[in-house]
């Protein structure tokens, strides 16, 4: 158990430093961290459904499309019916958005650019490996916690 008790700490402490970067980041920008992580998905995805979203983000689907209504009064997105399917909403960035999402990424890279070069270098590539190895084992887990 003590394995699985390290593995929860660390974990723990990367995910709240990673919260802690995100809000100091914020400061800075025009978007929050909650928009900035929803402004780089559309960016990554293209047009997206409003539930699509939800579950990428791990968010309530009522939540998403309030978080949207902020950002579409924002200019930052654009919101409309899906050709193929009246009941879903496709969401697309505005140039304003995709510039947001472009900053919001350029921002974070540099950030953890930063928090890399705290990093020994001869441990450099024994973290990524890892951190490749943990996101994997995270994306194979699924949405939501299921497997």
């Amino acid at each position: 158990m003590a394995e699985q008790d390290r593995f929860a700490r660390a974990v723990q402490m990367v995910a709240r430093g990673l919260g802690r970067i995100s809000r100091e980041r914020a400061r800075a920008d025009e978007v929050t961290p909650q928009q900035a992580e929803t402004l780089q998905l559309i960016a990554d995805k293209g047009a997206v459904s409003t539930s699509t979203l939800a579950t990428l983000l791990g968010i309530d689907p009522s939540t998403a499309s309030r978080n949207l209504a902020g950002l579409q009064k924002a200019g930052l997105v654009t919101r409309k019916k899906a050709t193929d399917d009246g009941r879903q909403t496709d969401v697309r960035l505005t140039p304003k958005g995709k510039r947001a999402a472009d900053a919001a990424s350029a921002s974070s890279a540099q950030a953890l650019s930063n928090v890399l070069e705290k990093i020994n270098r001869g441990d450099r590539q024994k973290v990524l490996d890892a951190l490749d190895a943990l996101a994997k084992a995270i994306d194979d887990h699924g949405p939501n916690g299921m497997a």
